[in-house]
């Protein structure tokens, strides 16, 4: 009797089952570690099934990453949306980034920390729709004359990075007392634009 054919529904959900699966062998034993056979047992899955969701474990850790970012792209583009004042947008969006990161550190350690991991080449140009989302909001900020003279992109990348820093220590130093670090992303976000936006009294000059 043929194999009944498996809805959009039932395929996205067993190829989230698997990328999640994926993520904790890595943070758990390493790139190294991860098979395909290995994921396949995990999930439940014969290995000749699971390639019918990916073709080799690089690819499984591709859809892991892009899984991951495009979370955070979704909840930066409803920022953008619903927040009428721009600096007050980039503000929530990097505050978004280190809550997105803190909320689930596991999976940013794979995302963003794993040396194997990194390697891999991310060639969904969707890949920094996030970071283009805070770009944007960056330029319009700036042709708004909010910003003081300065590239837009550099602007962007000095704000990410701020966050990004707070968020690398708080999930790899032991030794530091990062357990607020939320709060610290606040207060990095709302100093940054501080330090880059001209006083109110001079916007429009």
């Amino acid at each position: 009797m043929p194999r009944q054919a498996l809805s959009d529904v039932q395929l996205a959900e067993t190829r989230a089952r698997i990328v999640a699966e994926a993520g904790r062998i890595v943070l758990r034993e390493g790139y190294a570690a991860l098979s395909m056979r290995s994921l396949a047992k995990a999930v439940g899955l014969t290995a000749g099934a699971l390639y019918r969701y990916f073709p080799t474990k690089q690819h499984v850790l591709m859809g892991y990453c892009a899984d991951a970012l495009d979370a955070l792209t979704e909840q930066l583009r409803r920022i953008e949306t619903e927040e009428g004042e721009p600096l007050r947008a980039i503000e929530r969006m990097m505050v978004e980034y280190g809550t997105f990161a803190l909320s689930d550190p596991d999976r940013f350690r794979v995302v963003f920390l794993d040396p194997e991991v990194g390697r891999i080449e991310l060639t969904d140009p969707k890949t920094l729709d996030g970071y283009r989302v805070l770009q944007a909001a960056v330029d319009r900020a700036q042709g708004a004359g909010l910003f003081r003279p300065m590239a837009a992109d550099d602007i962007a990348r000095l704000l990410i990075a701020s966050v990004h820093g707070i968020v690398v220590m708080a999930v790899t130093i032991r030794e530091i007392d990062f357990s607020d670090a939320g709060t610290l992303v606040a207060a990095a976000a709302r100093t940054m634009l501080r330090g880059l936006a001209v006083a109110p009294d001079e916007v429009g000059r």
